[in-house]
């Protein structure tokens, strides 16, 4: 078999299975959260939202947290074994905001930073 048709039956063999995930993929609605900073904003999204103080919400937004913020590890106290702090800092360079965030096992309590 020459180099072109095992070309095409590996193209076609590609696609099938590239529609087949898709397919019920799309349906289960999974996500690939391969880094550590999808994990945790993903892991936050999931809780109960607590805020401590006066809510923020004009930057919280539960389905926009991973697009508009990013988790600060340097800041982070993840050594804990109740709850993991973490620190999200805004993406956005005009905006300099900050929370700290206590995932808990079913919540997240916010707390705005100011620095």
């Amino acid at each position: 078999m020459n180099f072109v048709k095992r070309l095409l039956y590996y193209l076609v063999g590609f696609s099938i299975g590239l529609v087949f995930l898709f397919y019920f993929m799309g349906k289960k609605e999974a996500t690939f959260n391969y880094s550590p900073n999808k994990r945790v904003l993903a892991d936050i999204e999931k809780k109960q939202w607590i805020f401590k103080g006066k809510p923020d919400t004009t930057f919280l937004e539960k389905n926009n947290l991973g697009n508009k913020f990013k988790v600060d590890f340097s800041q982070s106290n993840v050594d804990l074994d109740s709850c993991k702090t973490y620190v999200l800092k805004n993406k956005s360079k005009n905006e300099k905001t900050y929370y700290s965030v206590e995932n808990c096992s079913n919540t997240a309590k916010f707390k705005k930073l100011y620095y």
